[in-house]
């Protein structure tokens, strides 16, 4: 796996973090010791102290926000292909009368 950690010097110290796991960071005197105990530190972490699961959360039916309430809706509509292409076809129709101008 390959993770992103977030390297930078300060004060002579090299502080080495892991961007998705904030809480696992080190600091070191050098660049390649940080680098180091940081994967240490990581696979510790990750095989030792956490558990990554996956969680189905489920949607609510009604969530106030009309966008994603009525999102898909058009699914099983069989005029809905026929409706895009009239859709795209005023778009050129008023694209072309604006160019005429």
């Amino acid at each position: 796996m390959v993770y992103d950690v977030v390297l930078r010097k300060t004060n002579n110290r090299y502080i080495a973090k892991s961007q998705k796991w904030p809480e696992v960071y080190v600091e070191e005197n050098s660049r390649s010791e940080a680098l180091r105990q940081i994967k240490t530190r990581l696979l510790d972490y990750l095989t030792n102290q956490v558990e990554i699961v996956q969680v189905e959360i489920p949607f609510p039916t009604n969530t106030g926000n009309p966008w994603i309430d009525n999102f898909g809706i058009f699914k099983d509509d069989p005029t809905f292909d026929d409706l895009q292409a009239e859709i795209a076809a005023y778009r050129k129709e008023i694209e072309q009368e604006q160019l005429a101008v």
